[in-house]
């Protein structure tokens, strides 16, 4: 008996004394949303649209992604960033035509006139989005580590505060051409017209979520992460959050690389103007993550 104790107190002082160890987490990941919605509102104008994955990595201009966490005992701090910018081109070609035709009371004669109106639309796009998070973090339950005993669970529940720039600029060409014939006037006569508009806004939102593990191997392990953000303290409409399930295999004793799928969206809506925007993407997201103990 007293041997047994002297192994269980042995068993519990080395726990205790890896669970103050300090703990270093370094999240790398991909987010490859095959479907991207997207709402911008300038001045009261409201556009919709539509990103497919290759329209956005046809078209993306730069991109970071990443999360970092550092640990001693059960407390620690989180930060993480997130950048996207995509520029992209649309063009558009319409024509409209009006023919009328009468016929001649002194001749007998059927006189047509046409009048044709083109437009012909050209817009450069670019939207840049980066949300910076900061957090103080909570662990429950075991350390989180790439190799973890079978059944090992881990709940880490974090608050704090989520920045997030915003910037949409937009580059308008147009040019028309109307074009008159008739049976004695022929003319043709053209216009160009650019305009721009562009909105950038920097705001700062509560943040509160968890990250959740469970391992079902020593190798293999589920996990869940979910955040919210927002809730309409700094604007009209403020809100944002993540989702994400999937699991993680370890490569080693400090690499492991996961897979998973997400669940991104963003609203906002600035007080007393017409400016802001709102985009929902989901997707897979591949990951490796480093410990550094």
């Amino acid at each position: 008996n007293l041997l047994a104790q002297a192994e269980g107190d042995e068993a519990v002082s080395e726990e205790e004394k890896d669970d103050d160890d300090w703990r270093l987490y370094l999240d790398l990941y991909g987010f490859l949303p095959h479907e991207n919605e997207g709402t911008i509102k300038l001045d009261g104008n409201t556009n919709k649209g539509k990103l497919s994955l290759s329209d956005i990595l046809e078209n993306v201009s730069s991109i970071a992604t990443f999360r970092e966490g550092v640990e001693r005992g059960r407390w620690g701090l989180q930060t993480g960033i997130f950048h996207g910018a995509v520029d992209f081109n649309e063009s558009e070609s319409a024509y409209v035509t009006r023919e009328r035709s009468r016929i001649r009371k002194l001749t007998g004669k059927e006189v047509k006139r046409r009048l044709t109106i083109r437009g012909d639309v050209e817009g450069d796009f670019h939207l840049d989005q980066t949300l910076v998070d900061l957090a103080v973090r909570y662990r429950a339950g075991d350390v989180q580590r790439p190799k973890m005993d079978q059944g090992s669970l881990s709940f880490v529940g974090f608050a704090g505060a989520r920045l997030v720039d915003g910037t949409i600029k937009t580059d308008v060409d147009i040019d028309l051409t109307a074009s008159y014939e008739g049976p004695i006037l022929k003319s043709e006569r053209s216009k160009k017209l650019k305009f721009g508009d562009s909105w950038s806004h920097t705001w700062v939102q509560p943040l509160i979520g968890m990250h959740a593990t469970y391992a079902f191997s020593p190798e293999w392990q589920a996990f869940v992460y979910a955040d919210a953000a927002g809730f309409g303290l700094a604007g009209e409409k403020d809100l944002s959050g993540n989702a994400q399930a999937g699991i993680a295999y370890a490569v080693g004793n400090s690499t492991q690389i996961s897979l998973s799928y997400k669940v991104f969206g963003l609203e906002y809506s600035a007080y007393g103007n017409d400016n802001g925007y709102k985009t929902f993407s989901h997707g897979p997201n591949i990951g490796i993550r480093f410990l550094i103990d």
